[in-house]
């Protein structure tokens, strides 16, 4: 019997029954084609999550209006009939697992500028910037809401034919055609679609009535809607609640709670560090306003948090994202057995691709994106005797891989413990999700008849005797301390502080803006205001202009917003000259400037990786050799060691 009861009692919306209370939440996969196509890697990703045991499916933004570049982000729609039957493939292989699929309805808005359509302004309820994209959008007409509260009403009827189970109206985060309307950030308007809420709320629930017009009384309607903007000036909790009921009484089905804008992005896609479930007490609040159901979203990434949102009556169903991208077993696992579940870590890689437009992916599931791949991980050709050489997130994930498959496969490690530099990245604050992730792998790796042995540095002699058929090295990298740096009084580097063996001293300069030195300094400082004697003064000296500027998720403005609140001295577009004891001079501008009594110097400006041992066996003729190396960061790591054994064992 699950320990979880709540979590796997079905749930009625509408016409729609849901086996569990396990909500997929709607995450972008670019995974649809150009034209907004369906593709057999769409399929086999939501497949997964259905096969994995959740109970609902969403599928995001899809598009009630052609924009003929808005394919960049590789969209599905159903503006068009003959969308119908293409979605249908969709409908039709998530209810063969016995789960329920919405779509998601959207209009873009401000978030489609003129590049993406045709040269056209984005339309928008006002004519407010978008700081994204920083271009004005144009303010809707009162004809032109009535015509797109009839392409809404189509797009639902489409879905209804494509075989989706319930349609989501997207009109949160200020964000979207209908999140400008809701929200006073964006709706300026002095008529009857703007002013009170009742009227910011009117096209959202006119577009209610038109969807009812057409689907009938039961076909379910789920709201995703923020329950407070966490904005001056944007929409409080009270209008949340009130504007949950507006949607009732309009003839909502559901509503899905999230809360926060794009503009503090933070807010809505919470990284690492985030509390879990920390839309709860919103929550709480709107459900008992409400007689229709509600469902949450917010970091709820283990199946005890959910458990708990259920038990404490803060809601009637839970959406989960990102940790159904790292695990689509999520649901059959909490069931059967909740310690296997893969865990996401919060790092954001899997939303800050798709930005970005580039390849979806997933930190601690390579898998992810990549479905129609794993069947080549289950033809073994030939057992092999394998030796990896390094306990990092790469060596851990080709040594599981490669035993899953039913190779016989040793790993060895020169240091105490594994985890390579994924264990010092769990040290700064805000990255404890990272230490489960290791644990996870570890397990993984010992469960799947890994033989690990710590404490051995790998040679030529241990490779050779060792009779292997293959040796894959994976054996990371170390820092790199520049020359002009060694004169200083106490020099040492990140890893020396996180892994904690040396203790600076109380004035400190970092050397390196980026990613490292930023967390590495945030490890370090204490709050400005605790009146602590142990406290010290740490700067950061960075060549470029932007601190951790490779950082592309919300954890980057968090990062730095605590190391201005801890009176971190922050340095950027400055290069140190030379270091004399406890003397450091750099450059800024053309001017040069000294900082003196510097106690400690923590270099963080890059790494090296280390190919000792692969030159060392390079002639041998047995065994045959791979590497994985190159890596700048875990993400490429794990991917890249799932790869080489998918493609060459």
């Amino acid at each position: 019997m699950t320990p979880f009861n709540h979590l796997f009692t079905p749930l009625t919306v509408g016409s729609m029954t849901v086996k569990n209370r396990i909500f997929m939440a709607p995450m972008s996969t670019h995974l649809a084609d150009d034209g907004g196509r369906v593709t057999k890697e769409l399929l086999k990703y939501y497949e997964a999550r259905a096969k994995g045991g959740v109970g609902f499916i969403t599928v995001p933004s899809v598009l009630i209006e052609r924009l003929s570049h808005y394919g960049t982000y590789h969209n599905v729609g159903l503006y068009e009939n003959w969308q119908i039957e293409n979605l249908k493939t969709l409908t039709d292989s998530v209810h063969v697992y016995g789960a329920k699929i919405g779509a998601q309805l959207l209009h873009p808005s401000a978030a489609a500028p003129s590049r993406y359509n045709e040269g056209r302004q984005p339309i928008s309820a006002s004519a407010v910037e978008f700081r994204q994209y920083n271009e004005l959008p144009r303010a809707l007409t009162i004809p032109e809401i009535h015509e797109y509260i009839q392409l809404f009403a189509e797009a639902a009827a489409r879905a209804r034919s494509a075989g989706f189970d319930a349609v989501e109206i997207h009109c949160c985060h200020s964000h979207g055609l209908l999140g400008n309307f809701l929200s006073p950030l964006h709706n300026k308007r002095i008529d009857d679609y703007g002013g009170n809420v009742e009227n910011r709320a009117r096209m959202i629930m006119e577009v209610i009535k038109a969807i009812r017009a057409l689907v009938g009384t039961d076909f379910p309607i789920i709201m995703r809607m923020s329950a407070c903007e966490e904005e001056p000036g944007g929409q409080s909790l009270t209008e949340g609640i009130y504007i949950a009921q507006l949607f009732e009484k309009a003839g909502a089905s559901m509503i899905h709670l999230s809360s926060g804008t794009l503009d503090s992005p933070w807010k809505t896609t919470a990284p690492a560090g985030a509390p879990q479930g920390f839309n709860m007490d919103y929550a709480a609040k709107i459900r008992r306003a409400i007689h229709i159901p509600l469902g949450v979203v917010g970091r709820i990434n283990e199946p005890w948090v959910g458990e708990l949102l259920l038990e404490q009556g803060a809601c009637d169903t839970v959406y989960i994202g990102r940790a159904l991208i790292s695990d689509p077993e999520f649901a059959n696992k909490a069931q059967m057995n909740p310690a296997s579940i893969r865990p996401c870590i919060g790092c954001l890689r899997c939303l800050s691709n798709v930005n970005a437009d580039k390849n979806f992916c997933c930190t601690m599931n390579p898998e992810a994106g990549h479905e129609l791949d794993i069947s080549k991980l289950n033809i073994l050709q030939k057992k092999k005797k394998i030796l990896v050489v390094g306990g990092g997130p790469g060596g851990l994930t080709a040594a599981t891989y490669a035993a899953e498959r039913g190779h016989d496969v040793t790993l060895m490690e020169r240091d105490a413990q594994l985890g390579g530099q994924m264990s010092l990245a769990a040290v700064p604050p805000c990255k404890q999700e990272f230490s489960k992730a290791i644990l996870y792998m570890i397990n993984q790796a010992k469960e799947n008849g890994v033989k690990i042995v710590l404490n051995t540095e790998v040679t030529r002699d241990t490779v050779e005797q060792g009779n292997y058929d293959v040796l894959i090295v994976a054996a990371g990298s170390h820092n790199m301390i520049p020359s002009f740096l060694r004169g200083a009084k106490q020099l040492i580097t990140a890893k020396d502080i996180l892994s904690g063996k040396v203790l600076p001293g109380r004035k400190i300069v970092i050397i390196g803006g980026g990613l490292v030195g930023c967390e590495t300094a945030d490890y370090l400082l204490r709050p400005q205001d605790n009146g602590s004697t142990g406290g010290r003064e740490v700067t950061i000296i960075g060549r470029n202009a932007i601190l951790a500027k490779d950082e592309h998720t919300s954890a980057r403005p968090l990062l730095i917003s605590r190391l201005q609140n801890k009176g971190c001295h922050i340095l950027t577009g400055a290069a140190v000259v030379s270091v004399e004891g406890s003397t450091i001079n750099y450059l800024k501008g053309n001017q040069q400037y000294t900082i003196t009594d510097v106690d400690t110097v923590i270099s963080t400006t890059g790494i090296a990786y280390e190919d000792d041992l692969v030159k060392e066996v390079s002639s041998l003729r047995r065994p045959s050799i791979l590497t994985i190396s190159g890596a700048s960061n875990i993400q490429l790591a794990i991917t890249k060691a799932y790869q080489l054994v998918r493609d060459n064992l």
